[in-house]
């Protein structure tokens, strides 16, 4: 009988179609085929190095420490603290989705970008006479427990040798998961790269067609589950989206869509993420700031009847962005952000007249003074002109003082306030000086309004008014310009932010800074009137948690980076420098005092084994090939003991010590942990004995 087959012992997978794969998901293919031709390139040279155990070890050490800066600076550069501390204080269901979101989306990217983490670790090992390495490369566990430390014993699994190619062609394919294209070639493809990979090792026991069909049966069931996941993640997605709008639990302003539910802004308030810096030179407050303007209230949602969106023209001088006809009024504020993919509203003083320093593809407007910007950099710091006189709302029209759209107890509870406070025929200035006494003193300010009431035909503006008169800025900014339209007073109704926490020459914007107001046509131009109690501060900063100091030194710190980064020129040549160095130092403390010996590769079919494989000079291939001599072969489909079973030796007066030197000589090639002396004495005797029964003296002196 011969020895095992080596056909398969130093296969290599295919890693430049593996790399393909990845870079054509990824976008990245002509880094991806280069990375692939390298690997190639490798394989036929003829220099070679010999590393020791020691310097393996190292060079994994370097690359966990490259992947761990890589996966630091995403955290960090994704704002992943900020999304950590949300998740962990806020009690907002959605904002905690989003969150939980936006760190899905930072490990999906360092997952695409794995394949060039480990790039230079498989270059290394291509260019080593070592071909497989052992497990304790990876594991500092299992470095410890090398024969040297008493009492320590790796697992048996760890005894063995691993092929690093087959780990870095399995990540590659799993990076390839991650990419951003889609297409339904993929999954046929992966399938057949991985096929090919695992086709050197198929057992020779089945003809070449049966591995294709199964491989054709797999493509078959891979596809109709990928089809049903997806179509159940559809589902989901539907079902969510139906929940969440018959909830009311948006958690932004939709300026795209028009509309806002209650309690929107009261969800903003669960996070303590800063979203807006705003400096004035005078160091005095800002003010509100507007995001979005509603004229319709329908079932506690407000949506905008005018969701038409105008580009305001080709901005002057490339960055200046003109709103209003106004003459220059002196008063400015600068205001810093973040955009989402180049897109985000713009936060807007009333009476603007001019914004500059604004880096956008385009601004666009709307009749309600709504504004947003997109294909902005990722960091936007614009500057602001503002005065009376200025901004670039609509006149009223009649969805301004519209009362139709309210039904059952909103309407009753607003005509019934109405006339308690004798607002109907007074003028404008009038009644909105007696709702801002009225809401200063017959109401008072909660972080959130328990909708529960005591009354089955009520509503949640009906039980802000008649029960609890207590509630948060939706409810008073809600009431105050329904009850202004009672009066015959034009009303809108703005949400934004009202930046209130100073530092240094710089006023912050928390998402807890949301805030709601009115606005009303007084004297022939909108006015802002906020009714909420002044207290409101107070009561919003308790959700401050004892970790917002840490988050705002790394959001500071992340800003103080975007800030130099986006006006610093050459910045890209500096961090790529300062990488370099970083990288290149640790390189050279992982890799220093290793002494890799360089030696030219050997003519031969395949490059020698650090460590043969166990059991090959087992005494039973001797006795099988004296069997097979005598009694006929092994055919190739048959196990030993199978072929020594249809051979009819089972049942001989040898049949024990044929079958006790068949267990021992597995128990030497498959035990991990080897056979004891005296079982090997032990098989060594049986083979001898059997040898002799069967008329083969020849092999006598081969055995001994």
């Amino acid at each position: 009988m011969n020895s095992p087959s080596d056909n398969v012992r130093h296969a290599t997978p295919p890693i430049l179609l593996a790399l393909a794969l990845w870079a054509w998901q990824a976008d990245l293919l002509p880094w991806g085929l280069a990375m692939g031709a390298i690997l190639e390139a490798l394989r036929f040279s003829k220099v070679r190095f010999v590393p020791r155990t020691e310097d393996l070890n190292r060079l994994w050490n370097a690359t966990v420490l490259l992947f761990i800066g890589v996966a630091l600076y995403l955290f960090l550069a994704r704002r992943g603290l900020e999304s950590v501390g949300t998740i962990v204080t806020t009690s907002s269901p959605a904002t905690r989705l989003d969150e939980m979101r936006e760190m899905s989306q930072t490990a999906v990217v360092l997952l695409r970008w794995l394949p060039f983490v480990f790039y230079p670790f498989i270059v290394a090992t291509s260019v080593s006479r070592t071909t497989t390495l052992p497990w304790e490369v990876f594991s500092l566990r299992l470095r410890a427990m090398g024969p040297e430390v008493s009492g320590l014993r790796p697992p048996d699994w760890a005894t063995g040798q691993i092929h690093p190619g087959y780990l870095y062609f399995a990540l590659v394919l799993f990076a390839s998961c991650a990419g951003t294209a889609r297409s339904k070639a993929y999954l046929p493809l992966l399938l057949s790269v991985l096929a090919l990979a695992l086709w050197p090792w198929r057992s020779r026991r089945y003809r070449a067609w049966s591995w294709v069909g199964m491989y054709l049966c797999l493509l078959v069931g891979a596809a109709v589950t990928e089809r049903g996941i997806e179509r159940a993640r559809q589902t989901l997605l539907a079902l969510e989206g139906r929940l969440m709008q018959n909830a009311g639990q948006g958690d932004r302003f939709d300026q795209l869509h028009g509309v806002t539910s209650i309690g929107a802004v009261g969800r903003l308030k669960e996070s303590g993420r800063i979203i807006l810096r705003v400096r004035t030179p005078d160091g005095t407050a800002p003010g509100l700031l507007r995001e979005a303007v509603f004229n319709r209230f329908r079932a506690s949602v407000w949506g905008a009847t005018h969701r038409e969106f105008q580009t305001v023209g080709t901005p002057i001088d490339g960055h200046i962005w003109r709103f209003s006809r106004r003459q220059r009024s002196g008063r400015f504020m600068t205001i810093a952000r973040y955009t989402a993919q180049g897109e985000a509203p713009i936060a807007l003083p009333s009476g603007t007249i001019m914004i500059t320093n604004l880096p956008a593809l385009a601004v666009e407007t709307n009749y309600l003074a709504s504004a947003r910007m997109h294909e902005a950099p990722p960091l936007v710091v614009y500057t602001v002109e503002h005065g009376p006189g200025g901004g670039f709302d609509g006149p009223p029209d009649a969805d301004d003082t519209n009362l139709d759209s309210l039904k059952g107890p909103d309407s009753e509870a607003i005509e019934e306030t109405a006339q308690a406070l004798g607002l109907k025929g007074q003028p404008p200035d009038h009644a909105v000086a007696i709702l801002e006494r009225y809401f200063a003193t017959k109401f008072e300010y909660t972080r959130w309004q328990d909708r529960s009431t005591g009354q089955t035909n009520s509503s949640p503006l009906a039980a802000f008014l008649r029960e609890s008169r207590a509630g948060h800025c939706e409810y008073f900014a809600t009431a105050t310009v329904l009850l202004l339209r009672a009066a015959g007073v034009p009303a809108r109704y703005a949400v934004g932010f009202s930046p209130g926490e100073p530092r240094g020459d710089t006023w912050l914007a928390r998402a807890r800074d949301a805030h709601a107001w009115c606005l009303a046509w007084i004297n022939g131009h909108w006015q802002d009137v906020d009714t909420t109690p002044g207290t409101w501060r107070q009561h919003e900063a308790v959700a401050a948690g004892w970790s917002e100091a840490i988050r705002d030194w790394f959001s500071d710190a992340w800003y103080h980076f975007a800030l130099w980064r986006q006006r610093g020129g050459n910045w890209r040549i500096f961090v790529f420098a300062a990488g370099m160095i970083a990288l290149s130092w640790l390189g050279w403390r992982q890799l220093r005092g290793s002494r890799w010996r360089r030696a030219r590769e050997q003519q031969t079919a395949h490059p020698q084994r650090t460590s043969p494989l166990p059991g090959l000079d087992s005494e039973f291939f001797a006795l099988a090939a004296v069997i097979a001599r005598n009694h006929g072969p092994r055919l190739p489909h048959e196990t030993p003991r199978a072929w020594l079973r249809r051979l009819s030796l089972i049942g001989t007066p040898t049949a024990s010590l044929l079958d006790e030197a068949l267990q021992l000589h597995y128990r030497l090639r498959f035990d991990p942990r080897g056979l004891p002396e005296s079982d090997r004495c032990r098989l060594r005797e049986l083979a001898r004995q059997l040898l002799g029964t069967h008329r083969a003296p020849g092999f006598r002196n081969r055995i001994d």
